[in-house]
Parts: C-alpha cells; sequence; structure tokens
C-alpha cells in the first residue's frame, strides 16, 4: 500500500491559506516575543516589516510599487526590485512560466520608457540605453524599434508603440501583473508555521480514517479474497470459450458491468481488456537532432503533411524549415517584432500559418511567399490565449482566451474564419469553479469542440453555434490534453500526472477505461517540471499510441496497454512542446534543439 501524501492541489490550497493569514502569524511571533521578553528581537522584526519587500504577498502592493518605479522613472529600482522578485519567487516556477515572467519585464521596460517620453524627459531613455541598450539589442525581435525611441517624432502615433501609449494598456498590465503574482505565491514552499493548523486537521482526519480502517480490516480481506477467486473463474471460462483474456496490470475496467460489456465492444476500450490478436505496437526506426536555434525554443509545430516544421525561440526567431535532407522546400527565418504566444498550420493550406500574438493580434504567413498580415481578435478583457486549433476541414480557427494567465476566470471563445478574414461566432464562458487552466480540441469536421478545464470538467460545444451540447464531469484533477477518438465515439483526455481516461460520448458520458502512463518517477510523487502540459502530449493520428514529455525526453506508450513501447533520446534541457503527424514526431527543448523522429509498427 502507498503511504498517504496530500496531492498538489491540496497544498496549493493549504500554501495559499497560510500565505492570506500572514499578516495574522506576524502578530502571533508578536505576541509570543512579548511573552518572552525579546524585546530587541521585536523592535529588529518591526524593522524588518516596514522595509518588506514582499509586501505582506499582498499582490496589488507589489504591483504597485513596480508600476510607481516605472512611471516615476525609476529604472534602477525597478530592475533592481524585478530581479529581486525573479529570485525570491519566479526561479521556483515550472519552466513553463519563465516565458510570461520574461514578458512582463519586457512590459514593465516599456512602460518606463514610454512614461518618460509622456514626461518629455528623453535624456532618461538615453541614459537607460546607455547602460542596457546593448542587452536589449543582443535579443533582437520586437525590441530593435525601440532601441531608436528618443528620436521618433510623436511616437505614440507609430504603429509599433501606439498600443502602448494607451489607458488600456497600462489597465491590462496591471491587471495582469496582479493576477500573475497572485498564482505565484501559493506554488512557494511555505514555513510550517504558516501550515499548522492544516497539519492539526489533517492528523484529526488521519486519526479518523485510521479507526475506520481498522474496523473494515477483516471484511475487506475476505471480499478481496473473493474478487481473486472470481477473477481466476473468469479468466478459466474465457479460456475455454475462445477468447484469451489478459488483464493488464496498469489498466482497471470502470466497472464490473463494463468489462463485461467490452468483450463485445473492445474497440470502444483503451485496452482494458485485449483479444488474443494484440494490437501492433511504435517503435523508433530513425531518429535525427536539429540545431536550428540557439536560444530556448518555446514553440514548434509539423504543417498538415509534415514536410515542414514552424519553431520559434526566446529570441522571437521564427523559422520554416523541412526535416528531410533532399527537400527543396525553401529555409525561411524572420525576427519578429511580436511575442508569439499560440501557433497552428492551416489543414486545408499547408502554406499558411498562424501566429496568435500577445497582444491579440492574428497574424498570417503564407511560407510560399514569407508575406505577413494580421488581424486583431482579442477582446481587451481576454489577453491571455489559452489553446488555438485549426480546424481540418476548412480555413477557420477556434480560440480560447481568458481575463486571467491560468485561466481561472471566464473564457472568451471564438471561431474565426481565416478565408473571409471575419469573425463567425463568439461567445463567453462562465468560469469553472477553481479552474486554473483548459485546452481545447476539434473533431475532424471542426463542427463538435471540447474544452477540457483541469478540475475535471469537460464541455463540449457546436462550434457553429457555441452552444454547450454536453458536458462531462471526469472528477480527475489536473486535465491537460483531451483528443477525439478515431471513430469519434467518445473523447480521450490526459491529466498532468499521466492519467489517461476514454468517456463515451452516445453511453450518457460514461468512463469506458482508464488507465495510467509510468512517467518514471520515484514514489508516485510528480516533481513540477515533470508535470505534463497540453504542449508536452501528442496522439498519434490513428489514436493508437500517445507521447509525452515529462522531463528532458520523450516516451512513447501504446494507449491499449498503457505499456512504454519505446523512448527518444535525451535533450540536455527540459521539453518544451512535441507534435506528431503521419509516421514521425518531435521534441523540442529549452537547450535550443529539436529531435525529429520516424516510427514503424510492429
Amino acid at each position: 500500500m502507498q503511504p498517504i501524501s496530500p496531492s498538489a492541489a491540496d497544498y496549493i490550497k493549504s500554501a495559499k491559506a497560510g500565505i492570506e493569514s500572514v499578516e495574522y502569524i506576524d502578530d502571533l511571533i508578536r505576541e509570543y516575543l512579548l511573552f518572552r521578553g525579546f524585546k530587541d528581537t521585536l523592535k529588529a522584526l518591526e524593522v524588518d516589516l516596514q522595509g518588506d519587500h514582499d509586501k505582506g504577498f499582498n499582490a496589488e502592493k507589489i504591483v504597485d510599487e513596480l508600476l510607481g518605479m516605472a512611471t516615476g522613472l525609476d529604472a534602477d529600482g525597478l530592475l533592481e526590485y524585478w530581479q529581486y522578485m525573479s529570485y525570491r519567487f519566479f526561479s521556483h516556477l515550472s519552466p513553463k512560466y519563465h516565458r510570461t515572467t520574461r514578458m512582463f519585464e519586457k512590459r514593465l521596460i516599456r512602460l518606463f520608457l514610454v512614461s518618460a517620453i509622456n514626461a518629455d524627459k528623453r535624456e532618461k531613455i538615453r541614459q537607460f540605453m546607455d547602460r542596457h541598450g546593448k542587452a536589449l539589442g543582443q535579443q533582437g525581435g520586437d525590441w530593435i524599434p525601440w532601441l531608436g525611441l528618443e528620436y521618433v517624432d510623436e511616437p505614440s502615433t507609430r504603429p509599433e508603440f501606439e498600443a502602448h501609449f494607451s489607458d488600456d494598456w497600462l489597465v491590462s498590465l496591471r491587471s495582469a501583473l496582479t493576477d500573475f503574482i497572485q498564482t505565484v505565491f501559493p506554488a512557494m514552499a511555505v514555513p510550517r508555521i504558516m501550515l499548522f493548523d492544516k497539519d492539526r486537521r489533517e492528523r484529526e482526519a488521519l486519526q479518523n480514517r485510521l479507526k475506520i480502517c481498522e474496523e473494515q480490516l477483516n471484511g475487506e480481506t475476505k471480499i478481496k479474497a473473493l474478487e481473486l477467486s472470481c477473477m481466476s473463474s473468469s479468466l478459466v471460462e474465457d479460456h475455454i470459450g475462445g477468447v484469451a483474456v489478459a488483464w493488464s496490470p496498469n489498466l482497471k475496467p470502470a466497472t464490473a458491468e463494463l468489462a463485461a460489456d467490452s468483450i463485445a465492444t473492445i474497440d470502444q476500450s483503451l485496452g482494458v481488456i485485449q483479444t488474443n490478436e494484440p494490437s501492433s505496437i511504435l517503435k523508433v526506426s530513425q531518429e535525427d537532432v536539429f540545431l536550428e536555434h540557439n536560444s530556448g525554443i518555446n514553440l514548434a509545430m509539423f504543417s498538415a503533411t509534415g514536410a515542414l516544421i514552424a519553431s520559434y525561440d526566446d529570441e522571437s526567431i521564427l523559422k520554416i524549415w523541412s526535416p528531410d535532407l533532399a527537400s527543396t522546400a525553401p529555409k525561411l527565418k524572420n525576427e519578429l517584432d511580436f511575442t508569439v504566444n499560440a501557433m497552428a498550420w492551416d489543414k486545408k493550406h499547408t502554406h499558411l500559418l498562424y501566429l496568435y500574438d500577445e497582444d491579440g493580434y492574428l497574424h498570417t504567413l503564407n511560407t510560399n511567399t514569407n508575406l505577413m498580415s494580421r488581424q486583431l481578435l482579442l477582446e481587451r478583457r481576454h489577453p491571455w490565449i489559452q489553446s488555438m486549433q485549426a480546424s481540418s476541414a476548412s480555413s477557420t480557427l477556434l480560440t480560447v482566451s481568458s481575463t486571467k494567465p491560468e485561466g481561472t476566470s471566464d473564457l472568451s471563445v471564438l471561431i474565426w474564419d481565416a478565408n473571409a478574414n471575419k469573425t463567425i461566432a463568439s461567445k463567453r464562458l462562465a468560469p469553472v469553479a477553481e479552474s486554473h487552466g483548459v485546452c481545447a480540441a476539434l473533431n475532424h469536421n471542426g463542427n463538435l469542440a471540447a474544452l477540457a478545464y483541469n478540475t475535471g470538467q469537460v464541455r463540449l460545444l457546436d462550434t457553429r453555434t457555441l452552444e454547450t451540447v454536453a458536458s462531462i464531469s471526469t472528477k480527475q484533477k489536473g486535465l491537460c490534453s483531451a483528443v477525439f477518438s478515431l471513430d469519434e465515439d467518445s473523447l480521450m483526455v490526459v491529466t498532468e500526472t499521466g492519467g489517461l481516461t476514454q468517456w463515451s460520448l452516445r453511453r450518457d458520458s460514461q468512463m469506458t477505461a482508464e488507465s495510467s502512463l509510468s512517467m518514471g518517477v520515484d514514489g508516485g510523487v510528480v516533481s513540477a517540471d515533470s508535470r505534463l502540459d497540453y504542449e508536452r502530449v501528442a496522439f498519434t493520428p490513428d489514436r493508437e499510441s500517445i507521447v509525452i514529455a515529462p522531463k528532458d525526453q520523450c516516451l512513447v506508450f501504446n494507449v491499449d496497454s498503457a505499456a512504454l513501447t519505446d523512448t527518444m533520446r535525451r535533450h540536455k534541457d527540459l521539453v518544451s512542446c512535441v507534435d506528431f503527424v503521419a509516421d514521425r514526431s518531435l521534441s523540442a527543448s529549452e537547450d535550443g534543439t529539436i529531435r525529429v523522429a520516424r516510427y514503424r509498427k510492429v
């Protein structure tokens, strides 16, 4: 039996409660010091509290301090305080947040530059650029126009600067940065004194559970013995009947009735029961490594045919290239002046690539001509893109965005016709309680969308009207990926800890099977950098296999048996995203490399 340990969600919830009670704990410490007569220590505590950089873990006060330094033209104070925040809080976050912290740093610096223009103190810009301009210039991309801001007349009228001079931009920055910092605090490792009340309640609950377990121990032992006897008898009867039934140790039927039904409808399950005709498994036949980038890769994706790869890195460099050495396709390199937060290839017109930037613009790149156009999609109220999916049947896009970085608020769902450059449908969806993220999937014709919330809720939408046609309560925390089965009778979802379940779309949304993908962690505890997210999960087109990247390596599993069938070579740093098309997969890493593997079935 595995030792009982609190889940990550429970820990975050308790840490959040401890941080929210920090003023109460400060008062307790004051009382204790007075009680013990430690007056000098109490005076030192009061001095430290007056200069508290953490502001009592009040996100609004921290944001006020940062924005005040930027608008007050205190560049040194701003950079020093942000460096403190990065070391104190951001350095402990999962690598998937690194891009977000860099984005906020960039926005704060630009607020300083804009404030200098508004205050007619361009010498402040000159002083700043003398000290930091070279480092910003080496980042390239969208920083290049800003290096000459001091010499631009009326920059608020120039298209590359005008958005940053609006009041809405500052309001959006304040709101987004506050929300982000509020999500950072609960991820901290807090001292025990902030968890003492939670520990007391847990001890009481464990004592009650222990008492109940002792009372039921004898009865449970008898029940397990009976179950083993019945299973053995069932295996014999099935063998006599001509069907060899194999029970995988990694899988368990959702219900007893389901196990019986699955013999007749094996294709509706994840492989809880296998016939005497084993399904094929996927093996790596060839693997190549490509050194296309000099910095960490954020996004990488195959085109619909697999002939091209689009990859985007930390320096805002976008490359379009072929993994086939014999290919005659031209290689494109673009230094973008915007930050890409989502990317998707057109499935019908395979030379078109869609890029969604941080300001809500959709850029369409024609890879044949290397020409780019843009359209504004974003409502200002929903600046955070959660998912972007391209339809396989038409040039339409599904975008899901939120008002907060982790999807904790209401969502804006939008269907965009790329051919007509217009919105077909849009709708705001009410928030799901305690949700911190959402991923999306489209069926083969793009008429049905699935929104999977990390709380375990799944919402099915008719994309023509964006009306909710069904919902599924999986009761599984940490959903990070969803995909329709090949026959579209069911939906498969993956959790960030490797849980894999399949849900019927025709049988009252019942779970048809459940399995667990072993991610090679010790003691069953999945660390923050090992937890999966949407960009590190990819199913094969036939839905028979799945590729995941919990750390620095891709693992290939058979969906039916949940068995590990092969692995790719390790990167030198964490994998940021994976993709699969036809008979090949890719894995992009923060070390700047991309590995492309070809597979064969055995």
